[in-house]
């Protein structure tokens, strides 16, 4: 077939001798392998797939390194004294603390990491990555940059080069899209494995996947050369007019162009919803366009597309199994009780038909399909509660009419059957947030119940049962992730369970409206016992409408006017912790660029390890 699509392409002559036309010789290479270079692609391949196994293993041993060290500590110090914890308060060597400061825990330049780059007030252009996370980056993208530049240039035939980087192009496209696929899943394997977050995949995926459309794009432009070349654009017109096999490739190539444009920071988080609906519809376009174009030609890639398929079949398989297995069963289907808020914000409720296991600092996606139809959001579960319930005997008339029958017996040693609920806090801002806000807002009560569903839970990958103290710092809605890591530690102290003995919650709020986003599970776990001996929480009010407002209502709730600062809060608690010791931070960037700062300064001084939860898209 694809011997007669360059035969339709209109050549000059050849020469009475047989020696091809520079049209002739052109035409020869844009079809199949010729000039494609096997066993040098096989190579690269095999390079590639090597060093990104050496990256998984080495930070996989570097994991169990932690995880070792961290069960350990947690051994010895579950029923430690204060001052028998001090051990695991210092660090053993000055190696591990100046990886954390120059490499793991640094910003590219600076200070600067999380806290978004605005052209203005609606304009952002994302964030910087990490110093780790950049050396990552570099190194991929020039190794593409060399695997695509190591060609035979000692070859004469100008067309066979071009071919040569056709083939090359093509076949480090698509095989940079098995990584980008297990990346974009929310059940990628990786996970759990290398306990990294999906937020750092999801940094990687946005940049392997302008890798991928770059040589998809390249892989275009090198058979265009040559097919121009060869019979003209009139040629080419005519080639892709009459060859299915050329069509699902240029539907694919103009798929991945249309996701580079609108792949920027700014493009997505202008039109955010827009933006998710767009980029899942062109990737399908991709995946069937690249399919069909390699089945068609028969090209060796075959088994690298059958393979991406398979992951993505098996992420949409794994999530919609988690939807059904979290909100349907027997009893009916989960439902969403939605509570709007002061402070431009909601309460979400949604009571399951089955119990539910969430560790504290997880997140779930939330659909709410009369609102956002098929869309889901990622946000911090803030609270779980498992109600126990035992279905009563159904009581008929004729049994309350009857003198001789008996009553029924309920069995009170029959297992009772549980459900949970997961509470979530989300501030409105567009999309699905703001409808929301707007519905419940409208109701005579600020609150309606709908259909709702979630899918999950995802994270919860970072314990804290191992650090003698913990100090966590929330920014606004970010009190929903530190809130279960509250509840959680209280319980474990009071159970003698964990090693914390100090505890400290850092939250500023812009006004005290917002004090009721959390307010009901604040108070249940201020009336936990063992509290007042383990968590302090401190309370900054950056805007309060009157000096009234801000007042402490006692000497482990202490309310302050104006912004909190990281570097004096984590000082104070240095000189007064207890055992190894865990910075967490989930709000605005410039709180967490802030915490992270405070953290470098200080992380040679003794064990503190620095935990950022994070949402960038």
């Amino acid at each position: 077939m694809l011997s007669k699509v360059v035969a339709r392409m209109p050549t000059t002559s050849g020469t009475h001798n047989g020696t091809l036309t520079p049209a002739e010789n052109a035409a020869k290479y844009t079809h199949g392998l010729a000039g494609v270079d096997l066993k040098q692609d096989a190579l690269f391949r095999d390079i590639l797939w090597a060093s990104m196994v050496l990256i998984c293993v080495i930070v996989l041993l570097v994991r169990l390194a932690q995880m070792f060290n961290a069960h350990l500590r947690h051994l010895f110090t579950l029923s430690a004294t204060k001052k028998d914890q001090q051990y695991w308060s210092q660090n053993p060597s000055s190696f591990w603390p100046n990886v954390k400061k120059h490499l793991l825990y640094a910003p590219l330049w600076r200070n600067r990491h999380n806290r978004e780059i605005r052209l203005s007030s609606a304009i952002s252009v994302g964030t910087l990555p990490s110093r780790f996370h950049m050396i990552l980056l570099v190194s991929y993208l020039a190794s593409n940059i060399a695997y695509c530049s190591i060609l035979d240039y000692n070859q004469k035939d100008r067309a066979s080069l071009i071919a040569e980087l056709r083939g090359r192009s093509g076949a480090l496209s698509v095989l940079n899209m098995i990584p980008l696929i297990i990346l974009a899943g929310r059940n990628n394997p990786l996970i759990p494995l290398l306990r990294v977050s999906f937020d750092t995949y999801n940094l990687l995926h946005r940049w392997m996947g302008r890798v991928v459309v770059i040589e998809a794009l390249i892989h275009t432009g090198a058979w265009a050369t040559n097919a121009v070349a060869g019979g003209g654009w009139n040629g080419i017109r005519k080639s892709i007019n009459t060859s299915p096999f050329l069509q699902y490739g240029v539907v694919g190539t103009f798929a991945a162009l249309f996701i580079l444009v609108q792949s920027p920071s700014a493009v997505r988080h202008a039109f955010y919803e827009t933006f998710l609906h767009l980029h899942q519809l062109a990737a399908f376009i991709i995946i069937l366009g690249v399919y069909m174009h390699l089945q068609l030609g028969k090209l060796p890639q075959v088994p690298y597309i059958h393979l991406v398929v398979a992951l993505w079949v098996l992420d949409r398989c794994a999530r919609f199994s988690r939807l059904i297995y979290c909100n349907v069963s027997r009893e009916g289907c989960t439902t969403v009780t939605v509570e709007a808020l002061n402070g431009d914000a909601c309460r979400l409720t949604f009571d399951l038909q089955r119990p539910l296991k969430i560790k504290a600092g997880s997140h779930v996606y939330a659909y709410i399909p009369s609102v956002s139809l098929w869309m889901s959001h990622p946000f911090s579960v803030a609270w779980t509660d498992d109600r126990a319930t035992r279905s009563l005997p159904e009581l008929k008339l004729e049994d309350l009419e009857s003198k001789t029958s008996s009553p029924q017996q309920v069995d009170f040693d029959e297992p009772c059957k549980t459900s949970t609920s997961v509470s979530l806090v989300i501030s409105k801002r567009t999309g699905m947030t703001a409808k929301l806000f707007d519905c419940a807002s409208a109701s005579p009560n600020n609150i309606i119940t709908i259909r709702g569903f979630i899918e999950g839970p995802y994270g919860g990958l970072e314990s804290l049962h191992s650090y003698g103290t913990v100090i966590m710092f929330a920014g606004g809605i970010g009190i929903t992730h530190q809130v279960s890591h509250v509840r959680d530690l209280v319980a474990c102290y009071t159970a003698g369970t964990v090693a914390a003995r100090k505890v400290v919650l850092v939250w500023s709020v812009r006004n005290t409206e917002h004090l009721e986003w959390v307010r009901p599970w604040m108070d249940e776990i201020l009336s936990m016992p063992g509290r007042r001996e383990v968590l302090k929480i401190l309370i900054f009010v950056t805007k309060p409408r009157s000096p009234r407002e801000v007042i402490s209502p006692s000497a482990t709730v202490q309310m302050y006017p104006g912004r909190a600062d990281p570097q004096i809060i984590l000082d104070k608690e240095i000189c007064q912790r207890v055992g190894a010791m865990a910075v967490t931070v989930c709000g605005p960037g410039a709180l967490a660029d802030s915490v992270r700062a405070a953290v470098r300064k200080r992380v040679n001084v003794g064990s503190i390890d620095f935990i950022e939860e994070s949402f960038t898209w």
